[in-house]
């Protein structure tokens, strides 16, 4: 009997062993499917992709830019004396020749008078001896000295006549006043600056995509937008096209804005329309699609269940899209979003199917 219960006590504690590493068999087993499934899953690169669209696109070359201010012009005296007239205050808006200040004349009005005098009398001198030495009467140096004492009375009527002019100053451009250096009364002297003048002609400057470079010239027509008047454009002309491109591979513009605003300031934000309309056929993608920058441009396509990468050209449309004209066909599957994990050979599931 008690054989009996040995026996049964075995085979219940064999039993329960088996049914323990069979148990933890089963989840070893589980254990590694899952982690099987986690490693396929994290490999597995969840995108979205599109089919490029065929179609002829028209547009207009428009960049973005900023106004700079024309160019700071420094007055300066001609002359010296006492400011007997000075007008005009900082930010004041000033036409080109309008007068701006006015130095004492009194002196050389007086000193102008004689030599008008002095002139005329040294032109008839020369006239009379010359009329004389046609028939011998003079000698040849006293004709000479006549000819010396005219051309001295014209270069100094000459000169003091500029000097009068020197006492008024004018504006050398339309503009702005920046700022004025004297006042009434005031002692100056030649070379002294008296005014800073910032001209009107305000410069709107825009950075250029080298696809499109090509199409600009200088003393083109633009329109130009300003993002603080939406309801107004102002006309302009390309001034100056640049020969470097910046590290985006975008060359400087700059365009004279021509009309008159004096809301316009140095700094403001807005837009060019360059009056080309470009007529291109291709497929359309979306900006986003495109790594790296567009002039060397590449995108993801899914092939099977991974993706390759391929270049592009691409030509910037607008802000959203590019046209591409070389690269793409029409059935490739462009992968939209998910590149951030991508790498050449990263599989990948489609998540917008």
């Amino acid at each position: 009997m008690k054989t009996v219960k040995k026996i049964i006590i075995i085979v219940i504690v064999s039993v329960i062993v088996a049914l323990f590493f069979y148990k933890l068999f089963n989840n070893k087993k589980q254990l590694d499917s899952d982690l099987q499934a986690m490693v396929e899953y994290s490999v597995v690169i969840p995108v979205q992709v599109i089919k490029p669209q065929v179609q002829e696109n028209s547009r207009f070359i428009r960049e973005s830019g900023v106004i700079r201010a024309g160019n700071e012009i420094s007055v300066l005296s001609e002359t010296s004396g006492k400011v007997t007239y000075a007008s005009g205050e900082a930010g004041e808006h000033v036409s080109a020749g309008q007068t701006l200040l006015m130095v004492e004349q009194g002196v050389i009005n007086s000193q102008l008078k004689l030599a008008v005098l002095n002139l005329k009398n040294a032109k008839k001198d020369l006239e009379r001896y010359k009329k004389l030495a046609g028939g011998d009467a003079i000698t040849e140096q006293q004709l000479e000295v006549a000819e010396l004492n005219y051309q001295n009375a014209l270069t100094n009527h000459i000169t003091l006549k500029k000097q009068l002019e020197n006492t008024t100053i004018k504006s050398p451009a339309n503009g702005f006043i920046a700022k004025r250096f004297v006042s009434t009364g005031d002692n100056i002297v030649p070379t002294m600056p008296v005014f800073s003048i910032i001209e009107n002609q305000m410069v709107f400057v825009a950075k250029v995509a080298g696809n499109d470079i090509r199409h600009i010239n200088t003393g083109q027509n633009v329109e130009i937008g300003i993002d603080i008047m939406p309801d107004k454009t102002f006309s302009g002309q390309v001034k100056s096209i640049g020969v470097i491109p910046n590290m985006s591979g975008r060359y400087e513009v700059e365009i004279n804005i021509l009309d008159y605003d004096a809301r316009l300031r140095e700094g403001q934000d807005g837009y060019v329309k360059f009056n080309v309309n470009l007529s291109e056929t291709g497929l359309t993608i979306p900006r986003k699609c495109i790594e790296g920058s567009i002039n060397d441009a590449q995108v993801y396509i899914q092939q099977g269940d991974s993706v390759i990468t391929r270049k592009v050209k691409a030509t910037l449309l607008n802000e959203t899209e590019v046209l591409v004209s070389n690269g793409l066909l029409p059935d490739d599957k462009v992968v939209l979003t998910g590149q951030i994990n991508l790498e050449e050979g990263t599989r990948v599931k489609v998540i917008n199917h």
